[in-house]
């Protein structure tokens, strides 16, 4: 293989690489500041200027009894159903690693060029895997908006973080297998690329 390509191959991986860390550290980043917020509310501080959640602080009709006041001025947690905002992320991982356990070679029609498997089950494989992280990005989007941007008692933080991190997992992921199909001695990892790019 030439330099040309192992250099091509490297910046991929590279580019690939670093869209991963900036999606997971995004998405880390919206679930500590929203668990900061709420610590602060529960111990009677307001560091983010919070305030009171919209609906608790609504009139209510009269001869009806107030509902109790939680600990955090009526902000909602991320548990019960908001606790969803996480399984996109895991699938979002599973598919990275089923798609880049596949090599573009094994795709191949001709079962002479796979060892030990059998290409139809890798094709499964791959199928499985893509599923996996588009299944993941469109979690993402309907938690966010039927437990985040919904809800006037939860900050959409987490939501848009959740859906920024499982879009740049799939794209890194994506990245990463092409970096690995970069190149290629049967010249089909380059055509790929030409089509990509």
């Amino acid at each position: 293989m030439s330099s040309e390509f192992e250099g091509g191959r490297k910046l991929f991986a590279m580019i690939s690489g670093i869209i991963f860390g900036v999606g997971v550290l995004t998405f880390l980043d919206a679930i500590a500041y929203n668990n900061y917020c709420l610590g602060g509310i529960k111990i009677g501080e307001d560091p983010c200027h919070w305030g009171y959640a919209p609906n608790s602080t609504a009139p209510l009709p009269p001869n009806t009894t107030p509902p109790p006041m939680n600990q955090f001025h009526g902000w909602q947690v991320l548990d019960g159903r908001r606790g969803l905002v996480f399984v996109p992320f895991f699938l979002a991982l599973i598919s990275l690693f089923m798609v880049n356990a596949v090599d573009l070679n094994d795709l191949k029609i001709d079962p002479d060029w796979v060892v030990g498997g059998s290409p139809g089950m890798i094709r499964l494989w791959m199928f499985v895997g893509a599923a996996s992280g588009f299944s993941g990005l469109s979690m993402s989007i309907w938690v966010h908006v039927t437990e985040f941007s919904q809800q006037p008692d939860t900050k959409d933080g987490p939501g848009i973080g959740n859906m920024l991190c499982v879009l740049m997992i799939t794209i890194s992921s994506l990245g990463m297998w092409l970096a690995r199909s970069y190149g290629l001695s049967n010249g089909w990892g380059d055509q790929m690329m030409e089509t990509m790019l």
